[in-house]
């Protein structure tokens, strides 16, 4: 390792402590205890994209000092984009970057070194154990249950009259996620052509959901502040994300 390689490496890390310290100390909380306001996005929201964004950009910066010093790079740009998902998530788990940066930082591991099957089945059977959660839940709401109903249901401030989904339309979602649990399952297991197309369509599904329709649900939605916004941001949509990887780390197998 030559002496350029490590002044390259140390500039790198120099920075980037640097970059995160003193902009906590002189620009962010300053920034933060202000008084200014916005139109769009709430403000505590808002504090929370500026702080990963200022943050993450440390994270890259030291991901480059361990490229500089010939550490393989796909790993090290996998663990970058992995840390930087798991940054976003735990600040704002409703912003669509960390499922980008986490599929990113899972490619970019895969592309090294293929991920090992106990990994891929581990996704894969969360995710049948969480689509076999889900219909008894929905089971439970159309004979009567009530917990977790109201954060279940989208408010469109724009319809007069409110969703309000039968036993029914419930049992019917029940039966579509036992559907989707027995085709990851049987894709682990070694399924036909047939089941892994449903499978993919499965994965299709709950990325578009989790990117949203752009009004009441998923990252791109612009109706906030509801009891079903938040209990989206925090699960609903998550989840939909966690739902799609699994499924396609069963085609994986």
């Amino acid at each position: 390792m030559s002496i350029a390689e490590l002044l390259t490496a140390g500039a790198f890390l120099i920075l980037a402590a640097a970059h995160s310290a003193l902009g906590e100390a002189d620009i962010l909380k300053p920034l933060f205890s202000a008084e200014w306001t916005i139109t769009t996005t709430p403000r505590w929201a808002t504090e929370r994209i500026l702080r990963f964004a200022w943050h993450l950009t440390s994270v890259t910066w030291v991901a480059l000092a361990l490229i500089a010093l010939d550490v393989p790079a796909l790993p090290v740009i996998g663990a970058m984009m992995l840390v930087s998902a798991a940054i976003i998530f735990v600040m704002l788990r409703g912003h669509l970057a960390w499922p980008i940066f986490l599929v990113g930082g899972l490619a970019a591991f895969h592309a090294h070194t293929p991920l090992p099957g106990p990994l891929l089945q581990a996704g894969a059977a969360v995710a049948v154990l969480a689509l076999a959660a889900a219909a008894i839940l929905h089971v439970w709401w159309a004979f009567g249950g009530t917990w977790g109903l109201d954060a279940a249901l989208p408010v469109d401030p724009d319809s007069t009259s409110e969703f309000s989904p039968g036993p029914a339309l419930t049992l019917l979602v029940a039966g579509l996620l036992v559907i989707g649990a027995g085709v990851v399952g049987w894709v682990m297991a070694g399924a036909p052509t047939l089941v892994r197309w449903m499978a993919i369509s499965a994965a299709a599904i709950f990325a578009i959901r989790a990117i949203g329709d752009t009004k009441v649900a998923g990252f791109t939605k612009t109706v906030r502040g509801t009891t079903f916004a938040e209990a989206d941001d925090r699960f609903f949509t998550p989840l939909c994300v966690f739902l799609a990887l699994g499924t396609t780390g069963a085609l994986l197998l």
